[in-house]
C-alpha cells in the first residue's frame, strides 16, 4: 500500500478549489459570524491507495453581512430577521447656534424606540459629551422585532422638532457599508464634513463600516434637502449587531475596569483603579 505524495495530494486540493470556485455549493453555518471565510477540508481515508480517488468535502464559514440579520426598511426603520443582541454607540454630534463666533455647540438628543414603544433616551449633550466606542444601549433584540431611531436639538433648554427614522421626511436615515449619504452635493468632499463623521466615509464618499453594522445619520436643524446645511451629520449613530453579548469579561461596564459589582470585576482587569468609582456603569445595558 502506497499513501499519495504531498504533490498529488496538493493538486487534488487545487482541483477541489477549482469546484468550489465553478459554482459548487458551499456549506454555510449563519450561526457563526467570522471576518474572515474560513473552513475545514476533510477526506474520507486517512490513508489513500495508488489509483483511487478520495471523497473531499469542504466546509467552508463566509463572513455574514448586516442584510443576512436586519433588514433596513427606508428611510431608517431596523426590522430583525433572527435573535441576536444590538449595540447603540455614539459617534458624534454638531449642531451649533448661528450667527456667533466661535460656532457655539447646541446640545442634541437621541433617542431609541423597540416595536413602536416610547422612545428611550441614549443620549443628551454635544460633542464634549460623546464618550466614542462607549456603548448607549445594549439589547437581546428577537425576529421581526422593529427598531426605530429619534433625535431632536435643545437650545436654551427649548427642544427642536422631534425626527425619528420612520417618518417620510428623511430627516433620519439608516445606511449600509457602501452606501452614499443621500445628500444633494458630495458631502465626503464638503468644507463642513465633520470630523466625527468623516472615518467612516471612504476616498468615494461611501459609508465604511464593518459588515455587521449600520449607521444612522440624523439632519435636525434643516429641513430643505436642497440646501448645503442639509448635510445629515447632527447625529450620528453606529449599530452593530452580535450573536454574543458584548461582554468585556468585568460586568459589562462601559469603561472596562469594575467595582460596583462585587465578585465580578474586582477593581478592574490587572487590578486598576475604577474611574468611575462606586458608580455602577451598566445602568443602560439591557439584559
Amino acid at each position: 500500500m502506497k499513501t499519495i505524495p504531498r504533490t498529488a495530494l496538493t493538486t487534488t486540493l487545487i482541483a477541489a478549489s477549482a469546484l468550489i470556485s465553478s459554482g459548487t455549493p458551499p456549506v454555510k453555518t449563519p450561526s457563526l459570524i467570522p471576518a474572515v471565510p474560513v473552513g475545514v477540508l476533510s477526506a474520507n481515508q486517512n490513508v489513500v491507495q495508488t489509483g483511487t480517488n478520495p471523497v473531499l468535502t469542504w466546509n467552508i464559514l463566509y463572513p455574514s453581512k448586516v442584510s443576512d440579520l436586519v433588514v433596513v426598511q427606508p428611510p431608517g426603520t431596523l426590522l430583525l430577521q433572527s435573535s441576536m443582541y444590538v449595540t447603540v454607540e455614539m459617534v458624534g454630534t454638531s449642531v451649533t447656534k448661528t450667527g456667533t463666533a466661535p460656532s457655539t455647540p447646541i446640545a442634541t438628543e437621541a433617542r431609541v424606540s423597540l416595536n413602536g414603544g416610547s422612545y428611550e433616551q441614549l443620549f443628551y449633550g454635544t460633542q464634549a459629551d460623546v464618550k466614542p466606542a462607549a456603548p448607549l444601549y445594549t439589547k437581546k433584540v428577537e425576529p421581526n422585532n422593529k427598531i426605530d431611531f429619534g433625535g431632536n436639538y435643545v437650545e436654551n433648554g427649548v427642544s427642536g422638532p422631534f425626527y425619528t427614522s420612520n417618518s417620510a421626511n428623511r430627516q433620519i436615515v439608516t445606511l449600509v457599508n457602501g452606501d452614499t449619504p443621500p445628500t444633494t452635493f458630495p458631502l465626503y468632499q464638503s468644507s463642513t464634513l465633520g470630523n466625527h463623521l468623516k472615518p467612516f466615509l471612504n476616498g468615494a464618499g461611501k459609508v465604511n463600516i464593518g459588515p455587521l453594522s449600520v449607521l444612522v445619520l440624523m439632519e435636525l436643524g434643516q429641513t430643505n434637502h436642497n440646501n448645503r446645511g442639509f448635510d445629515l451629520q447632527d447625529q450620528v449613530l453606529l449599530v452593530t449587531f452580535s450573536s454574543k453579548h458584548p461582554n468585556n469579561g468585568n460586568g459589562n461596564n462601559l469603561d472596562g475596569v469594575d467595582s460596583s459589582n462585587p465578585g465580578k470585576g474586582h477593581g478592574g482587569p490587572n487590578g486598576m483603579i475604577d474611574p468611575s468609582g462606586g458608580v455602577d456603569d451598566e445602568i443602560k445595558m439591557v439584559p
